[in-house]
């Protein structure tokens, strides 16, 4: 049975999640259930490519998928993808935005 629940967001954080979900294909339901079920599912029950795909999808941080798969760093991570033929997690519009901007006052200040 599901239930209905209210989330208080602040508004950008609401547009970033919905702009998030929009070019991801999802919604907003679907990203914060597979977090909230990545975050709370115990380590026993999670398999492999769970944990794997949770990080390409972006669901799963790179600590949390390197802790769950037993892996020892970044590289590993990396290949652990390109064998399951996982595409590399894309940042969120906002970081990206972010970063550019950051680049931009940096290449204006040289």
């Amino acid at each position: 049975m599901l239930k209905n629940t209210t989330l208080n967001l602040p508004d950008t954080l609401l547009a970033r999640t919905r702009a998030y979900a929009a070019t991801h294909g999802t919604t907003m339901t679907a990203l914060i259930r597979a977090h909230l079920e990545a975050i709370t599912s115990t380590d026993a029950g999670l398999h492999e490519e769970d944990a794997l795909l949770g990080y390409s999808r972006g669901i799963l941080s790179r600590r949390d998928a390197l802790d769950r798969l037993g892996l020892r760093d970044n590289a590993a991570l990396l290949v652990a993808l390109g064998d399951a033929d996982l595409p590399l997690p894309t940042p969120p519009p906002h970081i990206i935005e972010n970063q550019a901007a950051t680049f931009a006052k940096m290449w204006r200040s040289s």
